[in-house]
């Protein structure tokens, strides 16, 4: 019932979209009406002759034009509105007047017929609808079920079954049906009683569906005729239907559709022939078909294709275990649906994407029989057919390109999803299906759009032969795998040449595709017939020939491919099982000799070598030139020593900068970057080891240098030679690099050089003088600051101020940050020497002093606040030197020993009177007015120490010698400054 009631719903919307037309068919009927009686009045001025008025239109229209049968009306029960009575009305006021008629406005679609036939309200629509329309087909659908239902409850009623038997219930069925018909006629004949051409297409429907129910029960059922006579039966119907919907209009074809497509479900078939099913659905759909194309309906076409996929997929899904005679029968249905009946059906701008689609539904029909079936042969003959046609297909229209696609793609996955395949069937089949998908290709490759479609399409055939191949021969050797791999490589191939002498392959990125495949293919087939340990080098080979054929093929596409296949080569290089013995070797370096391995890297570098000179594009070159590198001293670490090894990435790096003077800059300078990383690399170890006690030092803590740690013959190999083989060729070729390329490789090589400069003075020095820190830390820093100062004062004295600078800056914060500092003898155990002023502190203060004063002069456009801050930096050293000899003098080499003697302390305050009266006469001779300042500060702080802490501390003549000296000082300072003011009008110096 569920069925019934789901059939019933259908027929009632096909209904109802039909009513729904003819109301709008009706709607514009009248307007045009209007139109014309309108135009009439407006040029004859006269009144048509008063007719009778017709009765309001009826909204159940044909969509068709009324058959000769109908003479007595144009449209059945729907005669003209009132719009002459409209216009008689209004006309006679104005041409009595004996003025010309006036052109009658336009009357509004809802006031056609305004007395006759007012706007018709939903409440009215709903009664016309439910009342009038839908009963006359409610009847029609109820009859249809009725006469299968005859039948069914004949055959469930025990009772009846010597009564009806089957002969006599098919017989009644049947007669049911011819009676149906019989009335359909009779009321088409009598349309001036009934008008109302809806009561003969519900009839005939019903009928039709119930001759179809008859013949299938029969066939089916009760076995009471053979297949050859059902055929007939079904055919005969069949024609029937296609007359009788000719006759009838749409609602009957409708019905008919609806009836015919579900008589098999209706019918209760247990044990369903289907052989029988597929034909009679495939003279159904056909029929219906050949009255959509006639009538053009083409909704009709459609729904007759929607329901026999859905049969289709049905018989595929539920008949297992078909014998050859319904596997073709099922395919032949499949074809028919997915090729026949869309060819003939549909037309207009829709009918590509319509036949497309019924295409693809059909291959995708037979790509599930050929999987549910066990994967026949008879199953993959068919699928082979419906393959071929699509390849037609898309030959003789344009809009079917994608059908063949999809037809070559689930032939590639019903080759893969083949279980247990038999070699021989597998060696049919492939090759067959390939063959079809494959031949069309190259026929239709570069001519039309979609070329890179067709490509794409060539190139995963290629691709998949060898693929496919061993997945289902596992067991194939690899020379006969080789062979296939040939052959994908080959079909590549031809498409080449097909296309070599076109211009049409520049277009797009179609021959790229294929040269790759074709290179990818020619590649597999070489690994498989070479050692494996050669694997990278074919592959490399198979990317130098791919750069070279991109040159003579004038196509810029091909280049990335190729590199790509050099990233390829590279990969087989390093993830082979002879990296896990190879890739140590670049840092340990190699024991004994390694040929084979010396051969695999040096071939692929010197692929890499050859795009990074003869590539075109930049990314490409440069790419290669940095790929080049590293592999070429990947080739050297197999057959060099460590110590060797080291050297090779500064080597080369060199070189290639050297290179750069009679080449240009881009051909060389990524693989000068490439060495210089390695350089870095074997550089990482020392300058971690020497950052890390610079970073301790910076908190005060000694930086030993430890001669295991960091050994000097490593220093050399790994910091000092690389720094200085990059250095000098950096300097020749500077004209060439961008500043700031310049610049960043100029102080990295300074940065690495100097650490390794550090490191062996560190060394040197310990192995003369000995590692104390405390006796030998501040000649070691002096020594160091001295070659740093001192190196700067030479080069600017040379000209070499980009060297001077970093020197001078770097040994005078030496001198300050480590000297005076951190490691300040006044406050850090430092030895300065035991002769007083014949001591290393003079050197000390003396060094930052020279620094200071050298520095500024190395920027001539430095501001006057630099020359104050040197003048103040100067002050301070001044007084910190005479601070520290005066505590020499009383506590020897050690300047940190506790205590401070009454004579040490008087001195001090003398100390700084001295001060503030040297400053005063300093300022007073350079005349700059920050010493006088600072003298005067000296002497306020000199008097606060007297009174504070001095006179506090002392007794007797102590005290007054104390208080007479600072008098005495006092009295000298002012005579000085009075002299000083009183001669301000002299030339002044400096700062004023």
């Amino acid at each position: 019932m569920e069925l019934l009631a789901f059939l019933a719903l259908i027929i009632f919307f096909v209904l109802l979209m039909d009513a729904r037309s003819r109301l709008k068919r009706a709607e514009a009927t009248l307007q045009e009406a209007a139109k014309r009686i309108g135009a009439l009045q407006r040029h004859t001025g006269l009144l048509p002759p008063k007719a009778e008025e017709p009765p309001p239109p009826d909204t159940s229209l044909r969509t068709e034009p009324p058959e000769p049968v109908y003479p007595r009306a144009a449209v059945a029960g729907a005669p003209m509105p009132s719009v002459a009575k409209d216009v008689r009305e209004e006309v006679p006021k104005t041409h009595s007047q004996g003025r010309p008629p006036a052109a009658p406005r336009p009357t509004p679609k809802s006031q056609i017929g305004s007395e006759a036939a007012p706007p018709r309200r939903i409440a009215s629509r709903f009664e016309d609808l439910f009342g009038k329309t839908l009963p006359i087909w409610a009847g029609g659908v109820t009859l249809a079920i009725a006469g299968v239902l005859i039948v069914r409850y004949a055959m469930d009623a025990g009772f009846f079954a010597r009564v009806f038997t089957p002969g006599v219930q098919i017989a009644a069925g049947l007669l049911f049906g011819l009676v149906l018909i019989g009335g359909a006629e009779y009321a088409r004949r009598n349309d001036a009683r009934l008008r109302d051409v809806r009561v003969p297409q519900a009839l005939a429907g019903a009928g039709v569906a119930t001759l179809y129910a008859a013949i299938m029960v029969a066939a089916n059922i009760y076995l009471l005729i053979g297949p050859l006579l059902a055929f007939a039966a079904l055919a005969l119907v069949t024609a029937a239907s296609l007359g009788l919907s000719l006759r009838f209009g749409p609602p009957s074809a409708a019905l008919g559709l609806s009836g015919g497509l579900a008589a098999p479900a209706l019918v209760g078939a247990l044990a369903p022939d289907v052989p029988l099913i597929a034909v009679y659905l495939a003279l159904t759909i056909a029929a219906l078909a050949g009255v959509a194309r006639i009538r053009r309906w083409p909704w009709l076409a459609l729904a007759a294709l929607i329901g026999g996929a859905a049969w289709g997929l049905w018989m595929v899904l539920t008949q297992r275990a078909l014998d050859a005679l319904g596997s073709l029968s099922i395919g032949g249905f499949v074809l028919l649906l997915a090729i026949a009946i869309p060819m003939l059906s549909f037309e207009g701008p829709r009918a590509a994407l319509l036949r497309t689609a019924s295409a693809i539904v059909g291959a995708l029909q037979l790509a599930l029989l050929v999987g549910y079936g066990g994967f026949a042969p008879l199953h993959w003959g068919l699928f082979v057919l419906i393959a071929a046609s699509a390849q037609w297909l898309a030959w003789r229209e344009a809009g079917f390109a994608i059908v063949p696609t999809i037809s070559a793609a689930l032939s590639l996955l019903l080759l893969a999803a083949w279980p247990d395949a038999a070699p021989f069937w597998f060696t049919l089949i492939g090759p067959a299906l390939l063959a079809v998908h494959a031949l069309p290709l190259l026929a239709r490759l570069w001519g039309g759009p979609g070329m890179l479609r067709r490509a794409l399409e060539l190139c995963a055939i290629a691709i998949a032969m060898p693929a496919l191949t061993k997945w289902q021969l596992w067991g194939i050797g690899d020379a006969a795998l080789a062979l296939v791999a040939l052959g994908g490589a080959a079909l590549a191939g031809v498409g080449m040449a097909r296309g070599w002498r076109l211009e049409a392959r520049l277009a797009d990125r179609s021959f790229s595709f294929l040269t790759a495949a074709a290179g990818a293919l020619l590649a597999l087939a070489i690994l498989l017939l070479l050692p494996r340990w050669m694997a990278p080098l074919a592959i490399g080979l198979v990317a130098g020939a791919m750069l070279f054929f991109g040159k003579t093929a004038g196509d810029r596409r091909i280049e990335p491919v190729a590199t790509v296949f050099l990233g390829a080569a590279m990969l087989a290089l390093l993830a082979a099982p002879l990296a896990f013995a190879e890739l140590p070797r670049l840092v340990e370096g190699a024991s004994g000799g390694a040929g084979q391995a010396f051969l695999r890297w040096a071939g692929v570098g010197a692929v890499a070598a050859l795009f990074a000179v003869r590539g075109e594009g930049a990314i490409v070159r440069r790419l290669s030139q940095f790929t080049a590198a590293l592999l070429a001293y990947g080739a050297f670490a197999q057959i060099a020593s460590a110590d060797w090894l080291m050297l090779v990435p500064a080597l080369g790096g060199g070189a290639a900068l050297l290179t750069a003077r009679r080449v240009p800059l881009a051909r060389v300078d990524t693989a000068a970057l490439g060495f210089a990383a390695l350089s870095l690399g074997w550089a990482v170890w020392p300058i971690g080891a020497w950052s890390s006690a610079a970073l301790l030092s910076l908190a005060g803590q000694p930086m030993p240098i430890n001669a295991a740690r960091l050994p000097a013959d490593g220093l050399v190999l790994r910091l000092f030679l690389p720094a200085l083989a990059f250095g000098v060729p950096l300097w020749w070729v500077r004209g060439a690099l961008p500043r700031w390329s310049l610049l960043a490789a100029l102080c990295a090589c300074i940065i690495v050089g100097g650490v390794a400069v550090h490191s062996l003075y560190r060394l040197g020095f310990a192995a003369l003088a000995g590692g104390d820190f405390v006796a030998t830390g501040i000649a070691q820093r002096l020594l160091w600051e001295a070659l740093l100062i001192g190196g700067g004062w030479l080069a600017r004295e040379r000209g070499m101020l980009a060297l001077a600078r970093p020197l001078v800056i770097a040994g005078t914060l030496h001198a300050f940050v480590y000297g005076l500092l951190l490691h300040n003898p006044l406050w850090a155990g430092q030895a300065v020497g035991g002769w007083p002023l014949i001591n290393l502190l003079a050197l000390l203060f003396f060094m930052a002093g020279a620094g200071a004063v050298l520095a500024p002069r190395l920027f001539p456009s430095a501001s006057a606040s630099l020359e104050r801050g040197v003048q103040i930096v100067l002050m301070l050293l001044v007084a910190g030197f005479a601070w520290a000899t005066l505590r020499q003098i009383f506590h020897g080499s050690l300047l940190v020993e506790p205590g401070v003697a009454p004579a040490e302390n008087i001195l001090r305050s003398l100390l700084i009177l001295a001060l503030a009266i040297g400053f005063l006469l300093w300022g007073i001779r350079t005349a700059r007015h920050d010493w006088r300042i600072a003298s005067l500060l000296l002497m306020l702080g000199a008097v606060g120490k007297v009174f504070l802490f001095d006179v506090s501390g002392l007794e007797g003549l102590l005290r007054i010698g104390s208080f007479v000296a600072l008098g005495f000082s006092l009295i000298g300072i002012g005579w000085l400054y009075s002299r000083q003011l009183a001669g301000a009008s002299s030339p002044q110096r400096g700062n004023p």
